[in-house]
């Protein structure tokens, strides 16, 4: 139940200008935001993994949950098909499977259902014809996308695990991937016309052979088929790629493949790359990634090139294990800080598991439905107080200057994973990859107990209506305060004890009849 509190002490400090009601400022961060200073537009980086109609965790054979209106409620603004049980796939993986996947208690191959989703199932098939495709799985999902008005990302490749060769006959691939466009954007086959915009080339080549068995050159060659299909079919789409994982080093699948790009005049009109905090669980490594990619990729003249970070989340052990509020304020923070990121856009993995059975929000999902609030003020407004280690601040305001918003998140660094690594900055997976990390950085933590915080420049003869919205791991993402003002700025001063999420917002009164 959402317990509103409506604080005297806190209506007469903001009346006053009170900056020291009840705690101690040194142990407090000091949050100063100026509403009349403009500093840009919010990036909208709300880009996720995992279909708005999710499947079951029981059985394929049990119905989906809809979780449309938690995504909604996000503002969940671009998802990719890549992981959607087959559906978007193009072809089947066959092949055998690795050590890594166990065969079922039956002997059979677990990904078989997954495969029956394949687009084109059967590679000798007449790419030409209507009746070689199975676009039924597929059309079911960039329906749900489109649905919570998302853009689609749409990966053109197919499932990993699988020990199958690549594509060797280019031209056909080629004339699949075309008739792939033709059928989301020109209407060929009882298609649509869609104008999906991102199309992106495989997923992780360079992943210790998980998603590509072939040679660097083996998926030039590809990248360089698809992306003549792609533009045959719709001049006005977008190819992209590599998709890669290993992106603190230089590799054949980076430097080698733009290179590639470069001296063939090839289109790419977006880089792709995959990271996640793996034992570090820190929100700013994606920001220093986003940079170097920036800068690898105009190092290489590809100025105008999107950089889109493809998957992200904290280590792999964290999703699974860590506490759901760490992992909220976690997203949260990383979020906010992708705003100086360098980074164009950013789809994290994965939303569907931020919800529940019956669809409601858990704490991650209600991470991001704090995030997907700021669109309501996409006017970046000038703040001071965050810092990089995890308190993390960002603010706006409406296009109309009537509302305010800033949104704090306090995350703090496992204390195990602060400072250099007693071994190497490898990950290692025997048998698949060694790759390399960002080397952890020495943090520390002294003013995240709170906020001290001045909202300044608001129009002096207002009334305002103020409000936070929380989320502690006590409680729920929900309404904790609220309170009236009158005058040009706010004053407000509260615990925040790390982990949590604070979303507070500031509306100008409009009289009756206005």
């Amino acid at each position: 139940m959402t317990m509103i509190i409506k604080s005297a002490a806190l209506f007469l400090a903001m009346m006053m200008g009170s900056t020291s009601l009840l705690f101690s400022a040194d142990r407090f961060a000091n949050i100063e935001v100026d509403a009349s200073q403009a500093v840009g537009s919010l990036k909208a980086l709300r880009g996720v993994h995992g279909s708005p109609l999710r499947p079951s965790r029981q059985t394929p054979t049990d119905p989906p949950t809809d979780i449309s209106e938690g995504y909604r409620e996000a503002r969940v603004n671009m998802i990719r098909t890549h992981d959607s049980q087959g559906a978007g796939d193009l072809d089947p993986g066959t092949g055998n499977l690795p050590p890594l996947i166990p065969p079922s208690e039956d002997g059979s191959d677990p990904r078989q259902a997954q495969d029956a989703n394949a687009i084109f199932p059967d590679l000798d098939a007449d790419a030409d014809s209507p009746d070689s495709y199975n676009f039924g799985p597929s059309d079911k999902l960039i329906e749900a996308i489109r649905g919570v008005g998302a853009e689609v990302l749409f990966r053109l490749g197919r499932r990993g695990m699988t020990t199958a060769e690549p594509p060797t006959d280019l031209d056909k691939y080629g004339e699949i991937i075309r008739h792939v466009v033709l059928h989301y954007n020109k209407g060929w086959a009882n298609g649509f016309h869609y104008n999906i915009r991102y199309w992106e080339v495989w997923n992780e080549p360079d992943l210790g052979r998980i998603w590509w068995t072939g040679t660097p050159e083996q998926y030039y060659r590809l990248y360089e088929a698809a992306a003549k299909a792609v533009k045959d079919a719709d001049p006005t789409a977008m190819i992209g790629g590599p998709c890669i994982a290993f992106v603190n080093e230089p590799t054949p699948y980076r430097e080698g493949f733009l290179a590639y790009v470069r001296d063939r005049h090839l289109p790419l009109d977006f880089f792709t790359w995959h990271y996640y905090s793996v034992d570090a669980d820190d929100p700013y490594d994606f920001v220093r990634i986003g940079r170097s990619m920036r800068a690898l990729l105009d190092s290489y003249g590809f100025l105008k090139t999107q950089n889109i970070l493809g998957e992200w989340n904290a280590g792999i052990e964290a999703m699974h294990n860590a506490e759901p509020t760490r992992l909220a304020s976690f997203a949260v923070s990383s979020l906010i800080y992708l705003q100086d990121g360098d980074i164009d856009q950013a789809l994290y993995y994965r939303a569907d598991r931020a919800f529940e059975d019956h669809g409601a929000p858990n704490k991650i999902g209600q991470g991001l439905i704090a995030i997907g609030r700021m669109a309501d003020t996409p006017v970046r407004l000038s703040v001071s107080g965050g810092g990089t280690n995890g308190f993390a601040v960002q603010a706006g305001r409406s296009e109309s200057g009537d509302r305010v918003q800033v949104l704090i998140s306090n995350y703090e660094i496992p204390k195990e994973c602060i400072g250099p690594r007693k071994g190497e900055d490898v990950w290692k997976e025997p048998n698949l990859f060694d790759l390399k990390l960002l080397p952890r950085r020495s943090v520390s933590y002294d003013a995240n107990g709170g906020y001290n915080m001045l909202i300044k420049g608001l129009e002096p003869d207002s009334d305002y209506k103020v409000e936070r919205y929380r989320m502690t791991k006590e409680q729920d993402f929900s309404l904790v305060e609220e309170s009236r003002m009158k005058g040009g700025q706010v004053r407000l001063n509260t615990k925040l004890p790390s982990p949590a999420v604070e979303l507070v917002v500031i509306t100008r009164h409009q009289p009756d009849g206005a």
